[in-house]
């Protein structure tokens, strides 16, 4: 079984899979509340599927990019289980399992957006139907003339925390925006969790750190 977290944006989710169907999953959708409640989640979630954590298989998590604080507590989070439970660690991109959150579009390519402040948004595009990432994942500051290479020959879904800021500013005919907010959930990250696991695709315990993909910008106190 593989026990999977994810706090890379709201709050945080823990979905446990056996092979890739949902077994039993827990989520807090609310502000800042990952340091709190990802622990909880886990025990609930364990405790539902009565799993010992000694029988899991391996310990997965969203690697980013997205919320500095939620992804260093999640990414410590799991490593700890696996290190203390001698499992392997794999990993997934929180637009990689945003991209496996939409369904039933018509187009051509899928592009999750994370908000990440200000006009700026993490983005990358997924071809529709395979879900596959076609692009680099990127911090981007959006305007009129975001993505315009793209849209040109490509009908595209944007969805996302961020898609409310680009929906504001870009306006070609192939560009589609998903009005209902998507959340990244570790429910959806079954299948991405599971061929990483028969492909022995793990992470390193030592080295593994979060995808930031932009320094953090530490907050100081006016004087």
């Amino acid at each position: 079984m593989i026990l999977s977290l994810d706090a890379s944006t709201t709050g945080c989710s823990v979905a446990l899979f056996d092979g890739f169907n949902l077994v039993s999953s827990a989520e807090s959708r609310i502000e800042r509340s990952s340091a709190e409640m990802l622990t909880t989640l886990i025990d609930n979630v364990l405790k539902t599927a009565k799993v010992d954590k000694k029988e899991l298989g391996a310990i997965a998590v969203a690697k980013g990019p997205g919320s500095y604080t939620g992804l260093r507590i999640a990414v410590s989070t799991a490593k700890g289980l696996a290190f203390a439970l001698d499992k392997p660690l794999l990993s997934f991109g929180t637009l990689d399992l945003l991209a496996h959150q939409v369904f039933g579009f018509n187009g051509d390519l899928l592009c999750p957006l994370i908000d990440a402040r200000r006009m700026e948004v993490y983005s990358a595009f997924f071809d529709a139907n395979s879900r596959k990432i076609i692009s680099e994942v990127e911090a981007i500051i959006v305007d009129s003339n975001s993505f315009q290479d793209i849209l040109d020959n490509n009908k595209v879904l944007f969805f996302g925390e961020g898609s409310a800021k680009c929906e504001e500013v870009i306006k070609y005919p192939n560009a589609q925006f998903l009005r209902e907010i998507i959340l990244p959930s570790a429910v959806f990250s079954g299948k991405i969790c599971y061929d990483k696991y028969m492909s022995g695709d793990f992470e390193d315990l030592t080295l593994f750190e979060p995808n930031y993909l932009k320094e953090y910008m530490f907050k100081t106190k006016k004087p």
